[in-house]
């Protein structure tokens, strides 16, 4: 049995705000070196899987840089290997809305790509939900149930049953056959239930012909228009998803997956495997003697002179003499000059904060500054 992936870099029901206005959702920074792309191909390349296609919808210069060929992943190769699909986009497509109208139609827009691998099925998956997984066991669960589409599900959400908005929700017989499919369209904070975490397994003959079929409909959603119709007359299995993961949907959920990071026991079992992703050549962190640093991340070739304390700092950043960065996420180049304070604040790349300068956000809303802001 062979095996392709099909990852979807973007997401309809997010909204990161300046995070995502100028980059795909799965080209976004997370735990200080990594992109969240990257916990998604790890899996494919934990579970054997080295031909994966990232399906791209706007803003994807930075996923394409940080892709390259795919060699970190080890998926630069003549047969199968690493593909990032650009939109076709006609003179309608005026804004993303129109480029696709759902994840059939994105699928619609690259299924000769899908008809030339040469794979018997495929696992499709997202880039909202961070997890780690080893598709084989689901693919195993797949094969031997007959189904004919397997969906991930989960339980919980970091031990909570707070349901995110636009999340699928399904419900099952005591075989785990799924019998309904409900969209919850407004956030819930708590209810008990099953919700999908966007990935599931199916053969790519049945793939293409669902997709055309719900094309000539005008069906755009996997879930809304192929499974929550379709379930009765598809075999439709739930595999249970019981590990953590992170939903990054808002401002909010970024900081929380990021502030997971810094859990020693939650960033084990997150890093049980290997995590891939794209080397740079940076010098290691430097230290100043009157730096103070507490329960934080920080990447190579920064410079740390201040205090840094509950926070996330990715590459190159510059803390100097006297700045405090607390409860923030601190991206790559990002320079923090003497005696700055950055409280629970969201700086995106080359963002220059000036001396004595107070950049001061709320736990439950925090600043977010876009690239090359001069505050």
């Amino acid at each position: 049995m062979s095996y392709m992936g099909l990852i979807y870099s973007y997401s309809d029901k997010e909204n990161l705000r300046e995070l995502t206005s100028t980059r795909a959702l799965a080209a976004l920074s997370i735990g200080g070196k990594y992109r969240i792309i990257d916990f998604v191909l790890s899996n494919f390349v934990n579970s054997g899987i080295f031909e994966v296609s990232v399906i791209a919808r706007t803003n994807y210069h930075s996923l394409i840089e940080h892709l390259g060929s795919g060699a970190e992943w080890d998926m630069s190769r003549k047969r199968g290997g690493l593909r990032v699909l650009t939109p076709f986009a006609n003179k309608e497509a005026t804004d993303s809305a129109h480029i696709y109208r759902g994840t059939i139609d994105a699928l619609s827009n690259h299924l000769h790509s899908i008809k030339k691998s040469m794979a018997e099925f495929v696992v499709l998956t997202g880039s909202r939900i961070l997890y780690t997984m080893d598709y084989r066991d689901m693919i195993r669960a797949h094969q031997d149930t007959g189904a004919d589409v397997t969906v991930a599900y989960t339980n919980h959400m970091n031990g909570t049953n707070r349901v995110p908005q636009g999340s699928p929700m399904i419900h099952m017989d005591e075989e785990k056959q799924i019998r309904e499919v409900e969209i919850v369209n407004e956030e819930q904070e708590e209810r008990e239930g099953s919700w999908c975490i966007g990935v599931c397994v199916i053969r790519k003959t049945l793939l293409e012909s669902l997709i055309a079929d719900a094309m000539s409909h005008q069906r755009y959603d996997l879930y809304t228009d192929i499974l929550q119709k379709l379930s009765p007359a598809l075999k439709v299995y739930g595999y249970e998803y019981s590990g953590h993961l992170l939903e990054i949907s808002t401002i909010s959920t970024y900081m929380e997956a990021n502030k997971a990071m810094l859990d020693p026991e939650f960033s084990a079992k997150v890093f049980q495997k290997t995590v891939y992703t794209k080397v740079k050549d940076s010098v290691p962190a430097r230290y100043g003697p009157e730096c103070y640093v507490e329960n934080s991340m920080i990447a190579d070739g920064c410079q740390i002179m201040g205090t840094v304390i509950n926070s996330v700092i990715s590459r190159g950043v510059h803390i100097d003499k006297g700045a405090i960065v607390k409860d923030s996420i601190i991206m790559q180049d990002t320079e923090i000059m003497d005696h700055a304070v950055v409280e629970h604040s969201i700086l995106d790349k080359d963002v220059i904060i000036r001396d004595g300068r107070e950049v001061i956000g709320h736990p439950s809303y925090p600043i977010v500054l876009s690239k090359m802001s001069i505050v």
